[in-house]
């Protein structure tokens, strides 16, 4: 029973002091270790099981269940791949590039899409064409049913947007988003449109940009980041309205506003007062594909303005506290209040 006891009590302990700090800065190195950052062994276990998953991918090709897949078959997009996901790892975001096998690509002027073409009927695609035509709608369902076939996952399903297939995992708990896809002869890539014929993207531009501003401000982005991503992601909090990658990238259009070399309480304070200006202005996609992500209308902006400012306002309080009166538990209970109860107490 001893044992027991002493067990438990250093279980209970270890707990408590990861929800505790001396400081603000502490007790936001806490917040972000045990609520904000995915944890190190999932994130390993998530690659190892991305690679396991591209591996199975290659055997489906190879045994000419799916079409041929190109060279390095796989663009890792998405906001683990940019290391800006935060708890709960929910889902890995996967391109799968198919061999062209002589299809050519022509847009569509009407409403900016593209179809892809074959001279003739191509093995490959057998199947998957109408009238010589790749129908990405049918590339999908290909995909998804070979996937179901595959011993570890529990399910596949075309996602709802008819883009890609989801496939979840029976022994963890993120799922795959695996989009297929092809690259053109003018560097950027096909992907399924939703409605049979295809659209054009490039990831690569959103990892490229996201490292090059990471590594402008010492590597510092990353974590904050996650951080404002954690916020937004808060129970009641309007700036919902902006999904997580349109956030991100508005982010990203302020760090030339914001000084790194501060603390990150400050860091918070200086972003939670600069977002509504952030958040009037249009969020053009990096990309140049689909322009002004910015689609709040009047009165949600109007409800993340004022949610922002009174954060605001709480956040500067906090400064004070923390840098004028050296109060650090007065300043903890203030970011408390805006991160809420799993920001670490005052110890």
């Amino acid at each position: 029973m001893g044992c027991w006891q002493a067990t438990y009590f250093q279980i209970w302990y270890i707990i408590k002091k990861k929800s505790m700090a001396l400081n603000v800065n502490s007790a936001f190195n806490n917040f972000c270790d045990s609520s904000v950052n995915l944890q190190k062994s999932q994130v390993s276990q998530a690659r190892r099981s991305r690679e396991w998953l591209i591996g199975n991918i290659k055997l489906l090709a190879d045994r000419k269940l799916i079409p041929p897949v190109f060279g390095d078959m796989t663009i890792k997009f998405g906001s683990f791949a940019r290391s800006t996901k935060i708890r709960p790892l929910d889902d890995i975001d996967l391109m799968l590039c198919y061999r062209g096998c002589g299809g050519v690509y022509n847009i569509v002027e009407v409403n900016k899409t593209y179809t892809i073409t074959f001279n003739s009927p191509v093995e490959s695609f057998k199947g998957l064409c109408e009238d010589n035509v790749l129908n990405s709608r049918k590339i999908v369902e290909n995909l998804k049913m070979q996937l179901a076939n595959l011993s570890g996952y529990s399910q596949a399903e075309i996602h709802r947007n008819q883009e890609a297939v989801t496939l979840k995992l029976s022994s963890y708990p993120w799922n795959f988003d695996i989009v297929p896809c092809f690259v053109t002869t003018s560097d950027f890539y096909l992907i399924p449109d939703g409605n049979g014929n295809w659209k054009n993207t490039d990831p690569r531009i959103d990892n490229r940009r996201t490292t090059e501003v990471n590594q402008r401000h010492q590597g510092k982005v990353l974590q904050w980041i996650r951080i404002m991503k954690y916020w937004r992601a808060l129970d009641g909090n309007p700036w919902k309205a902006f999904p997580s990658y349109v956030f991100e990238q508005m982010l990203l259009d302020i760090t030339e506003q914001l000084d790194f070399n501060q603390s990150m309480s400050k860091l918070v304070e200086s972003t939670l007062s600069k977002l509504p200006g952030a958040a009037a202005k249009p969020i053009m996609d990096p990309k140049n594909i689909q322009g002004n992500l910015n689609t709040v209308g009047a009165d949600e902006y109007y409800r993340m303005v004022t949610y922002a400012e009174n954060h605001a306002i709480i956040a500067k309080q906090a400064i004070f506290e923390e840098y004028c009166n050296n109060a650090q538990l007065k300043a903890i209970n203030d970011w408390k209040e805006i991160f809420g109860s799993v920001f670490p107490f005052f110890s």
